[in-house]
């Protein structure tokens, strides 16, 4: 499966910028894990937000503390790309090369961290049931393969994945870690995703940035 600026490759895609420097362009790809089973919302119940106001509620390099700054967005195209030993994979996507496009209102912002991490936030928003029923879409296929392989033209990675719990923060949660492997070398990054009403928010990074960060990236996120 062929793949140019997916969903699909960017959590292991933030793995492999620390180990190789990997340019596919930090997204968001969220894989399974526990969910909350709350009831969704109906789809007027909630306002959607458009994508100038979802830039506003994501976080600064302030909001994080000392040690971070704002990663410039990326000039160069991101290398085409390929998972291999994952058959729902290449179903997603045969769809789209994103698979979080259904989603047009979004915002996106990089940091980077004390000792050249990386972390990553991205906003959605869509009526709740639209981002319950596109978030759980993707997160099965994500969170179907316990590993695979990822190829570009100048690596070969390995990437195991494992569910973990996520607080129950907003309506539904799902979190994943994964372990890449490439030229020797081993990254964890962690990603939990969060709907929360008519907002979906997903972080990227090392388990404790994640860890740290995420309450306060989703208590910004809904602010009224």
């Amino acid at each position: 499966m062929r793949l140019r600026h997916s969903a699909i490759l960017t959590t292991a895609c933030l793995a492999l910028w620390a180990l190789t420097g990997c340019s596919a362009r930090p997204s968001d790809s969220a894989p399974s894990a526990a969910q909350a089973e709350t009831p969704v919302p109906a789809a007027g119940d909630h306002e959607v937000l458009p994508s100038e106001r979802l830039a506003d509620r994501l976080l600064t390099a302030d909001d994080l503390g000392p040690g971070y700054a704002t990663r410039p967005a990326s000039t160069t195209g991101s290398p085409d790309a390929s998972v291999e030993g994952c058959p729902q994979l290449e179903q997603l996507g045969s769809a789209a090369d994103n698979p979080y496009a259904m989603f047009p209102n979004q915002g996106k912002r990089v940091f980077t961290g004390p000792g050249g991490t990386q972390l990553t936030e991205k906003l959605y928003s869509a009526p709740p049931k639209d981002l319950s029923a596109g978030a759980g879409q993707i997160m099965t296929a994500m969170g179907a393969c316990p590993s695979y392989q990822l190829v570009t033209a100048t690596t070969v990675a390995d990437v195991r994945t494992q569910t973990v719990p996520v607080a129950r923060l907003g309506d539904e949660q799902w979190g994943q870690v994964l372990t890449v492997t490439a030229g020797g070398r081993r990254t964890i990054v962690q990603q939990t995703v969060i709907r929360a009403e008519a907002v979906l928010l997903v972080v990227s990074g090392s388990p404790a940035e994640v860890t740290v960060h995420t309450q306060t990236a989703l208590a910004k996120a809904t602010a009224r």
